[in-house]
């Protein structure tokens, strides 16, 4: 059986769609939640894919905050040993971070449903499988500027690094196809101080998610699915 180490940061935040697909694909998950348990400690030896999720600390916290630090290293040496790396919002600027990406604020954060826009690469990647007027959840407060040898796969009119992915092996997703958008009233409560300082409506939010909870879940499946059944042996 192959080891999936999923970092959960948030307890609302968790793998949700993600977890049946790797279980069909024969993971075993253990998931880490920083800083009760203890990142520096993953073997990356035993590691067959490494799942870092959202959450509402920054990539450059690594500077005065261990966790994010051991997270940071621990992203560098997965692939430089060439285990999978996958990333999302939080996840994929840890990634980037360690890859020689840069992570930076934004002018304001962006917090709600809407669509992307796929490069021409993303439109030859697993994300080909999104509509282009498919909302999706984002819930971001900075963008990734990208690491070398990365490709840009998808952006917003807000940021313009919305999915990269570095070869076969790396892929960072800034916005939340994993989520359960049936369970959104538990992000709109547990942040309910950004979506305050972000004037969102969370009515209308909920409202969205519950009219696209089917579609994305189908969505992330073939999506995510597509991108576990791509990896290399």
């Amino acid at each position: 059986m192959k080891n999936a180490i999923v970092i959960q940061h948030v307890g609302f935040e968790d793998a949700g769609h993600l977890t049946p697909l790797l279980r069909e694909r024969g993971y075993r998950i253990t998931t880490y939640r920083p800083p009760a348990d203890e990142v520096w400690s993953v073997d990356p030896l035993h590691v067959d894919l490494l799942v870092i999720l959202g959450g509402p600390m920054s990539a450059n916290d690594h500077v005065h905050d261990s966790a994010i630090a051991d997270e940071l290293r621990l992203a560098a040496a997965a692939a430089e040993r060439g285990i999978p790396l996958l990333g999302i919002c939080l996840g994929a600027q840890i990634i980037a971070l360690a890859q020689g990406g840069t992570v930076a604020p934004m002018p304001a954060r962006e917090i709600g449903m809407a669509p992307l826009r796929l490069t021409d690469v993303g439109r030859h990647s697993p994300l080909r499988h999104l509509p282009e007027d498919q909302p999706v959840l984002h819930w971001h407060g900075e963008v990734i500027g990208l690491p070398p040898h990365a490709e840009r796969l998808a952006e917003t009119d807000a940021c313009a690094v919305q999915a990269f992915r570095v070869g076969a092996r790396i892929l960072g997703l800034q916005f939340h196809p994993e989520t359960d958008l049936r369970r959104l009233h538990e992000w709109t409560e547990g942040h309910a101080g950004e979506v305050r300082e972000s004037d969102v409506d969370a009515g209308a939010l909920l409202e969205a998610g519950r009219r696209h909870a089917d579609a994305m879940s189908g969505l992330c499946r073939r999506m995510l699915g597509e991108w576990l059944d791509m990896l290399p042996a």
